[in-house]
């Protein structure tokens, strides 16, 4: 499944904060184990970059590999803050 900005699933926000290094965030909010996967930037003046994103219930720090990020799903506040930042090169 495809999250954008205007997805239709709710609760996914964009924001940019612009200026010599521009970085961008990707809040998805009442995050839960179906947003797990890939999540792509894709700029258009630079390459892009993926992050591989896993949703678990609990805690679970050991599983926490180099080139994956482990996000624990909150029963009450269930929010992902996903950060790519792009510099110019």
């Amino acid at each position: 499944m495809e999250i954008n900005y205007d997805s239709p699933r709710g609760g996914v926000s964009v924001i940019t904060e612009k200026g010599d290094i521009t970085t961008s965030y990707l809040l998805i909010q009442r995050a839960s184990i179906a947003d797990s996967g890939q999540y792509s930037c894709l700029p258009s003046n630079a390459n892009s970059k993926s992050v591989n994103v896993h949703i678990l219930k609990g805690d679970h720090p050991a599983a926490v590999q180099k080139s994956h990020l482990l996000v624990s799903e909150l029963l009450s506040l269930c929010f992902l803050q996903i950060c790519l930042k792009l510099s110019a090169q």
